[in-house]
């Protein structure tokens, strides 16, 4: 199983981006192929989910670079840092589920650039444009996993 963490909040305009990729994500792929998880930050409960999937892609809102600008890159497992916080990052929730669970699949980071965090529901037009191509790079790197 692919696990999707899509994270934002979409009460905060381009934060919520996380949130759209996800889904739209979750459309393109077979059903019965992939869970959809939504939340605002990555907790340590996500260790465990992450621990049962063959492959997980964490998506969500950069404010660094430029507006609609999409990454993506592997991740790499890290242990988390030695006060757990509320919000860890991507590196700390694979070493967690090693540590914790005995395993830590693939992963894969998307990010979109935002340019509105403020207190709207909607994201702006570059964020929106920016979906598509992240979408797509998101299905690129799940090739192998759906051709099981």
């Amino acid at each position: 199983m692919i696990l999707l963490l899509s994270l934002g909040n979409g009460s905060r305009g381009d934060d919520g981006v996380g949130l759209a990729l996800g889904r739209a994500l979750a459309a393109r792929l077979p059903p019965g192929s992939h869970g959809l998880v939504e939340a605002v930050q990555l907790l340590p409960e996500h260790a465990e989910q992450t621990a049962r999937a063959e492959a997980v892609v964490f998506l969500d809102a950069a404010v660094a670079g430029a507006p609609g600008e999409v990454h993506a890159n592997q991740v790499t497992s890290r242990a988390p840092r030695a006060a757990l916080l509320h919000a860890l990052t991507p590196e700390e929730i694979l070493g967690l589920a090693r540590t914790s669970f005995g395993k830590a699949p693939q992963g894969l980071l998307v990010t979109v650039g935002g340019k509105d965090f403020s207190f709207v529901e909607r994201l702006s037009a570059e964020a929106e444009r920016a979906l598509p191509e992240a979408v797509e790079k998101a299905l690129a790197w799940l090739a192998p996993y759906l051709a099981r």
